[in-house]
């Protein structure tokens, strides 16, 4: 089996209201699809989801490095995956999500060839229900917290809350929610680096805890990561590194300081799942626990961090949850059942595409 051509095309998803965080807010989400097509008639699916602020790439610089990509992938065996992303790092570094795309196409031509799930890739099962919540996205308190109570009421059990404009609104925020929805529903918060810096982010923390909360993702500037120690060792809530680690060589900085306690894994921040195992690797090594973050993919992404959640028992939360909270997904496999993600069965990711994503015939980057 070898690769004898890519298909690499634009297309949006759109949140039915603007993801708001506290660095920006995204009405539309414009992502990337890859088909890598092998001379014996499979089809390994890809996504690259770019945020320009945590990984520095746009739908262009994506589009555009994947064709280029083509020339000198032709011709090789999928199998021969980590010299194929070796040589991708090398030629396009710094290009995390366009290389998360290759990744679990590989990845998807791979189970199919072999006709296994992409977990059985990755380790075996071990976990077989997957608990996926919903995003309160940055907006006012009070709109906040009557979003949080519809959520609650239908039936969601934990909420992911976006905070960061500042520690007296936020706090608000975070109030408000745990009063429209009761005691019992657990929050996670997210401040996307808002607090910036340690002397800020401490009390700010402090207040913030008081409200019941699971843990604290990112006080702090993604750089400044004496900060975010400095702020995981003042408090007593547990604090998570996202926008801060990207790479193995992050998280072996996160550990070796003390930085955090929990390491929020992407695979468009890491490059896909074979460097989100190299992660995962470290972080169980130092006996940290990790969550499977998301960009708001598709079907196709968030099956591969489906598939990456159900892998490692030290994932504490899989935030997979594009398909069920955008419009214009362009690939179907992607279930839920009682509020939990049910795994593939089918060889590869278990993504099948329905729409055809625009030409990527546009502007050039």
């Amino acid at each position: 089996m070898h690769i004898e051509r890519l298909e690499v095309k634009r297309f949006s998803l759109r949140p039915p209201i603007p993801l708001t965080v506290a660095y920006g807010s995204y009405p539309t989400l414009d992502y990337v699809s890859l088909q890598v097509h092998t001379d014996n008639g499979l089809v390994g699916l890809g996504e690259a989801s770019p945020d320009t602020e945590v990984t520095g790439e746009t739908q262009d610089t994506c589009l555009h490095g994947l064709q280029r990509a083509e020339s000198w992938l032709i011709g090789r065996d999928p199998f021969e995956l980590e010299a194929l992303l070796g040589a991708f790092e090398e030629e396009f570094f710094g290009q995390p999500s366009a290389m998360a795309a290759l990744d679990m196409a590989l990845y998807d031509l791979i189970g199919k060839a072999l006709g296994v799930p992409v977990y059985r890739l990755l380790g075996g099962s071990a976990r077989r229900v997957m608990e996926i919540y919903p995003l309160v996205p940055l907006l006012p308190p009070r709109e906040m917290a009557e979003l949080a109570a519809a959520f609650a009421t239908g039936g969601y059990g934990t909420l992911k809350l976006k905070v960061g404009t500042g520690p007296d609104e936020d706090e608000e925020r975070v109030r408000l929610v745990r009063e429209a929805v009761g005691p019992e529903v657990r929050l996670r918060v997210d401040v996307n680096q808002g607090w910036h810096t340690a002397a800020v982010a401490i009390p700010a923390v402090e207040r913030v805890a008081r409200w019941k909360v699971d843990w604290i993702e990112q006080p702090v500037d993604a750089e400044d990561l004496d900060g975010l120690a400095e702020v995981t060792h003042a408090v007593k809530v547990p604090i998570m590194v996202d926008e801060g680690c990207h790479a193995p060589q992050d998280a072996l900085a996160v550990v070796r300081r003390g930085a955090a306690n929990i390491i929020n894994i992407k695979l468009m921040k890491c490059g896909g799942l074979h460097r989100a195992l190299q992660i995962a690797a470290i972080a169980e090594a130092a006996g940290l626990p990790c969550i499977v973050g998301s960009m708001g993919e598709s079907s196709i992404g968030s099956l591969a961090g489906l598939h990456l959640y159900a892998s490692r028992k030290c994932f504490l939360a899989g935030e997979v949850i594009g398909p069920l909270f955008v419009e214009g997904d362009i690939a179907s496999g992607f279930e839920v059942l009682d509020g939990c993600a049910v795994l593939p069965a089918k060889p590869g990711l278990g993504a099948a595409l329905f729409r055809s994503p625009a030409s990527e015939e546009t502007q050039p980057a």
